[in-house]
């Protein structure tokens, strides 16, 4: 399958399965929150009238949820850490900028994926959390963007870039290693 990666659950092009699984994350988010964290979490309850809305209210700001269990394996090609990168789209990022500059960022990570083609990793699992305007600087700094070539022609609406941030710039609310 295009873009299909073996070590993956699910074809990672199938943006329709992949928003369905998220609702799902995100009440265990909001779970692990509450029980784990000592944050007060709720589903935004915005999405009900918005799909696009972002995700989560936690501490009573609006925040969004990455949840990422694949390392970002050539991110070595960028000079990066593929244990320690993770991935942000560009369509998050202006749209984030536009409309919702104030956004958390949580990144739930969780490595179930150790190794590739390109390399391999030690696990990780760990929660983090940036303010949009830091991620936003860490892009308008120079966060590299990785350009996927097999979504050139996405026509499911799937990302078509990904800027790649080190998670030692954010805020480590949970990690395990």
């Amino acid at each position: 399958m295009l873009g299909r990666n073996e070590g993956v659950s699910h074809n990672t092009e199938d943006k329709g399965w992949w928003c369905q699984h998220g609702e799902r994350l995100e009440l265990a988010f909001v779970d692990i929150c509450q029980t784990n964290l000592g944050l007060s979490a709720a589903i935004n309850p915005a999405k009900e009238r918005d799909p696009y809305a972002p995700d989560l209210v936690v501490d009573g700001i609006l925040a969004d949820l990455k949840v990422q269990n694949t390392p970002f394996f050539v991110s070595n090609r960028y000079d990066l850490d593929p244990r320690r990168t993770v991935t942000f789209n560009r369509k998050d990022y202006e749209r984030y900028r536009s409309l919702y500059p104030e956004i958390d960022i949580y990144f739930w990570v969780e490595w179930t994926q150790t190794e590739s083609k390109f390399g391999s990793v030690d696990y990780l699992a760990g929660i983090y959390r940036l303010p949009f305007a830091d991620v936003a600087r860490l892009i308008q700094g120079g966060a590299p963007e990785h350009e996927y070539m097999h979504r050139r022609n996405d026509t499911q609406g799937n990302a078509k870039s990904s800027f790649l941030l080190n998670l030692g710039d954010f805020q480590t609310l949970f990690e395990k290693s």
